[in-house]
């Protein structure tokens, strides 16, 4: 019967996530990359709207209500992703993870819950004001496939 318990217990904490896997922590300082970023997300137009910055986000772990009592921090961005479904721009919250690629590039990990269904970019910094990567939706009309953002002038 403990085997059962454990079994649903870890499911529980668990859950089922979608999405790639969050990146390594950051090996050096994280760059600024408040702001909006426009482009487009599988060949249709698509926004970021990064509006904070923390130094420590909590992504897994146990929370009561906002505050996290236990699990990893890495650095985050909140804000606003707009993207393109069914023919039409659609914004919705997105939360986002900062690390490095495999190279030491800024790696940032976005996830968007659409009222379609989730969404998540994987983006790489390419120069100082580009971010390029893919993206997914969870949802078949969704946009898909190639990602490339440059930020805008303040």
């Amino acid at each position: 019967m403990r085997w059962l318990f454990t079994v649903l217990l870890a499911a529980v904490l668990g859950g089922c996530a979608l999405g790639p896997p969050l990146p390594p922590p950051p090996s050096g300082p994280v760059p600024d990359l408040l702001g909006t970023w426009r482009g487009n997300w599988g060949g249709a137009p698509a926004a970021l709207l990064i509006t904070e910055q923390t130094a420590d986000s909590g992504y897994a772990g146990v929370f009561v209500g906002n505050y996290q009592l236990g699990g990893p921090n890495r650095p985050g961005i909140s804000g606003v992703l707009t993207s393109t479904i069914g023919g039409e721009a659609v914004s919705a919250r997105a939360d986002g993870w900062v690390g490095n690629d495999a190279t030491g590039r800024v790696l940032l990990v976005v996830r968007s819950e659409s009222p379609a269904g989730v969404q998540w970019l994987t983006l790489t910094r390419a120069g100082g004001d580009e971010l390029q990567g893919t993206g997914d939706s969870s949802f078949t009309w969704g946009p898909r496939g190639p990602a490339r953002l440059t930020r805008q002038a303040r």
